[in-house]
């Protein structure tokens, strides 16, 4: 069954309510981490192969996002040193006048996803994180969440949200945003690069 963000995010809401606020073992001054929001970055342009843009498609997923998370709380935007991560993220923090955090990815997707997690720890509050998809299983793997499937090479529009749940576990809600993915089977093509 699809989880619609309409559902998806206000069961997340709902969720939070009831997170005590000390459960990250935050240090002194520093805000508790209240969620994590990771998606994968718009659809890109087929040129150039390397640091491609957004194609039109992964821009009007960028607005999508944008609308999807205006009110959501977002304190810290994340993103890699790749142009079409930054321009999935640039509407959402344009609008809510927040500075994103860049962490440069490398060729190690379980490097660059314990690279994530610890600014997320950093960082606190609630945290948007717009990744790749070789990376996102392994950043909710790295903050304490279940394991999940890498995503087709043609799904853009799954937003994970995990939510503290004690001292190391986390919640994890999936849903959607913006326009659905095309049809696609269940053995579907995974580029086996970082970062596709």
């Amino acid at each position: 069954m699809r989880c619609t963000l309409a559902s998806g995010w206000h069961l997340a809401l709902a969720v939070l309510t009831i997170v005590s606020p000390g459960v990250t073992g935050v240090a002194r001054g520093q805000a508790p981490l209240r969620a994590v929001i990771i998606v994968r970055h718009g659809e890109k342009a087929t040129a150039p192969k390397e640091n491609p843009p957004l194609s039109p498609a992964g821009e009007a997923r960028a607005r999508a996002l944008l609308e999807t998370l205006r009110d959501a709380g977002v304190t810290t935007v994340i993103t890699t040193d790749q142009i079409r991560t930054r321009a999935t993220a640039a509407p959402l923090l344009a609008t809510l006048r927040l500075r994103e955090t860049i962490v440069p990815r490398t060729e190690d997707p379980h490097q660059d996803a314990g690279d994530v997690a610890t600014a997320i720890r950093r960082a606190g509050g609630t945290v948007l994180v717009v990744s790749h998809q070789l990376t996102m299983p392994q950043i909710i793997a790295a903050l304490g969440g279940p394991k999940v499937a890498t995503v087709c090479d043609v799904e853009f529009s799954n937003l994970y949200t995990l939510l503290p749940r004690g001292s190391s576990a986390m919640q994890l809600i999936r849903s959607h945003y913006g326009e659905a993915d095309p049809p696609h089977a269940e053995d579907c093509h995974i580029t086996p690069v970082s970062p596709p």
